[in-house]
């Protein structure tokens, strides 16, 4: 039992012997629940289930941000270049962002619009969607006409506003990294206390002004990403074990319910999520859950547009039915999104990589001939 508690439970992440890709498919899986039973009844959640699961769908999202601090965190310790690790980014986020884009502006929309074809084409509306949900100008926006009935309006694709936030934190560990300001793990770990201040400084004072939303959410967001850097920044020194885990989660219960609590959650998050992704399973099912292609991304992004369709066809579904419904199919399209886009980028990524590779090394030799 001392071993169970005390044994230091980090792995490698350049090995690939981990459960990530599964965690995170888990996750999109619990925010896919949440939303079929937001889709039919509304918002707020009403009844102690909704509620108890909404609260379940928070800890899934701050999971992704956790994992993605962790992980991007030792992407950024291990390039030295910032074009590669740019690269790495946008073609996991865009490629399948546009993809699903395209076809809800190209193909939900006049399929489920309540407007002739030419007046749903002829609205500015409908033109400058694309931009909005690509851009993360306007993640929530709709169609016009489109999901008129449903109780969540015309929003196109829920899931889509924390992808801001993603990118966000791409974008500051990118910037930290071209100054040299996040190449060390002290570094990491200074840039984790001060996200955590201006959580904390927030949650207590709150903030009213300019992009009061996006600030609110920040708040929470850049502390768990933050989180998962540190768990990684300090792996060296913090042996991560069952017993640490016991620790955080009885500090997230003290601190419940004050400006502390939610980052306390957050740790205690972090540092169970990153127990269970290292976890060895044996045997077969070892093998499959560590080797299970990642359609995380592709459920996260379509499975409210396909829950939405389901619902204006089906409007007298119960939750669960709808829950059923959906899941065969977001696992089918988050399939057939990675297959048919995310692979062919990434291949593509690939490709340009060693290409610029290879026009680097060289340059020299045609400088000397």
């Amino acid at each position: 039992m001392g071993r169970f508690l005390f044994r230091d439970g980090h792995g490698h992440l350049d090995d690939k012997a981990n459960n990530f890709t599964a965690m995170r498919i888990a996750f999109a899986l619990i925010v896919l629940y949440g939303h079929a039973l937001m889709i039919p009844l509304g918002l707020p959640y009403t009844g102690a289930w909704a509620i108890s699961v909404d609260f379940i769908v928070q800890c899934a999202l701050d999971g992704f941000f956790i994992l993605s601090g962790y992980m991007i965190t030792a992407s950024a310790m291990r390039s030295r270049q910032l074009g590669r690790y740019a690269s790495a980014r946008i073609f996991r986020i865009f490629p399948g962002l546009i993809a699903t884009v395209l076809v809800l502006w190209l193909l939900v929309g006049p399929l489920f619009t309540t407007l002739p074809a030419t007046e749903y084409w002829s609205q500015t509306q409908t033109w400058l969607f694309p931009l909005k949900l690509i851009a993360q100008i306007d993640p929530m926006a709709g169609l016009p006409g489109v999901f008129q009935g449903s109780p969540m309006g015309e929003n196109m694709n829920g899931p889509l506003w924390t992808i801001r936030y993603e990118l966000m934190a791409y974008v500051g560990v990118g910037v930290l990294m071209m100054v040299g300001l996040y190449r060390k793990n002290a570094q990491v770990l200074v840039w984790t206390a001060l996200t955590l201040a201006f959580g904390m400084a927030v949650e207590t004072f709150g903030y009213r002004g300019f992009g009061e939303e996006t600030i609110g959410t920040l708040a929470r967001f850049a502390p768990a990403f933050m989180i998962g850097a540190a768990f990684h920044a300090g792996r060296k020194h913090l042996r991560l074990n069952p017993a640490f885990a016991g620790l955080a989660i009885l500090a997230a219960l003290v601190t419940h319910g004050t400006p502390l609590g939610w980052m306390m959650l957050d740790v205690a998050l972090a540092s169970v999520y990153l127990l269970i992704g290292y976890a060895r399973i044996p045997g077969r099912t070892g093998d499959q859950v560590r080797n299970v292609e990642d359609i995380s991304y592709g459920i996260y992004i379509l499975h409210w547009p396909i829950g939405m369709m389901v619902f204006a066809l089906l409007p007298g579904l119960s939750t669960t039915a709808l829950a059923l419904i959906m899941l065969p199919l977001a696992l089918i399209a988050g399939w057939g999104l990675r297959v048919l886009v995310e692979k062919p980028a990434l291949a593509l990524k690939s490709r340009l990589t060693k290409r610029r590779a290879r026009s680097v090394t060289a340059a020299p030799a045609l400088d000397t001939a």
